[in-house]
C-alpha cells in the first residue's frame, strides 16, 4: 500500500476512534442524563431564601406546582420523555414553588415537534383541574387560563402560559397564580413552572426561565455553567 495512503487511513481511523470514545460525544449529540442534571437549576440560581423541594414534600403538603387531572394538560408542566431530569424549589412551606424539567430529544426536529405539541395541548387546556390539600382533606380545584405573551429571545424558540385558580364555588380560596415557560435549545427542551399567591413574593418566572436557558446553553456547548454574579447561597426550610 502507498505509504502516504496508509498514513492518511491511520490518521482517519484515529480521529474516528477519538470521536467515538466513551464520554466524548460528538458536538451534534444531545446531552446525556448527567449533563442534563448539570444544566438544571439549583438553589443558588435563586434569590436568597429559596431551598430545594421534592415531589414527596409536595405530596405531603398537598400543594405546589399543580399536577392536572387531565392527561393532556399534565404534559404542560412536565415531560414524560425518557431521561427527563427534574428539580423543585420552594421559598417557604406555603410557597411560592418552582419546578423545572430538562429533556434531550434525538434531534432538533424532534424537539421542535415536542414544543409544537406543547402549544397544541395548551389550546386544549383552557381549564384544568387538580387535587389540592393534604391527605383526606384534598379538594378538587380548577385553574383557568389567562392571556400571557411568549418571552422574547428565550432560547431558539419558547412559549408560556398563565393560569389563575378559580375563585367561585364551595372550594374557592386564596388567589393562586400558576405559570409555565418552555424553551428550546437545539434538540433540548427546558420547562420552568411556578405556583404561588399573586403577590410580590412570587416574583418573575421569566427571569428564572432565562437562567435555566443560560445554564442549558452553557452545558450544551461543553462549558461548565458560570455561577450568578450575585449568587446568594442556599437556605434550608
Amino acid at each position: 500500500m502507498n505509504a502516504h495512503l496508509r498514513t492518511v487511513m491511520i490518521a482517519g481511523l484515529a480521529t474516528l476512534s477519538l470521536g467515538l470514545a466513551p464520554g466524548q460525544p460528538a458536538a451534534s449529540d444531545t446531552l446525556g442524563e448527567s449533563q442534563l442534571k448539570e444544566a438544571l437549576l439549583d438553589p443558588v440560581d435563586f434569590p436568597e431564601g429559596w431551598a430545594s423541594d421534592s415531589e414527596e414534600a409536595a405530596e405531603e403538603r398537598g400543594f405546589g406546582v399543580p399536577r392536572p387531572s387531565e392527561g393532556d394538560c399534565r404534559e404542560l408542566f412536565d415531560s414524560e420523555a425518557d431521561g427527563t431530569q427534574r428539580a423543585g424549589f420552594a421559598k417557604t412551606q406555603t410557597g411560592p414553588f418552582v419546578t423545572t424539567a430538562a429533556t434531550a430529544h434525538d434531534s432538533t426536529g424532534d424537539a421542535r415537534a415536542a414544543l409544537a405539541e406543547f402549544r397544541a395541548a395548551a389550546e386544549r387546556c383552557d381549564t384544568f383541574h387538580t387535587e389540592e390539600g393534604p391527605g383526606e382533606n384534598a379538594v378538587t380545584v380548577a385553574y383557568d387560563e389567562e392571556p400571557r405573551g411568549d418571552p422574547e429571545g428565550l432560547g431558539d424558540e419558547s412559549a408560556a402560559l398563565r393560569y389563575n385558580r378559580r375563585l367561585d364555588g364551595e372550594n374557592a380560596g386564596t388567589p393562586v397564580l400558576v405559570e409555565v415557560v418552555i424553551a428550546r435549545v437545539g434538540p433540548h427542551l427546558v420547562r420552568v413552572a411556578q405556583a404561588g399567591r399573586e403577590d410580590p413574593d412570587t416574583g418573575s418566572l421569566t427571569a428564572i426561565a432565562e437562567r435555566a436557558v443560560t445554564k442549558l446553553t452553557e452545558v450544551a456547548r461543553g462549558d461548565t455553567p458560570a455561577p450568578r454574579p450575585d449568587q446568594p447561597g442556599t437556605t434550608r426550610l
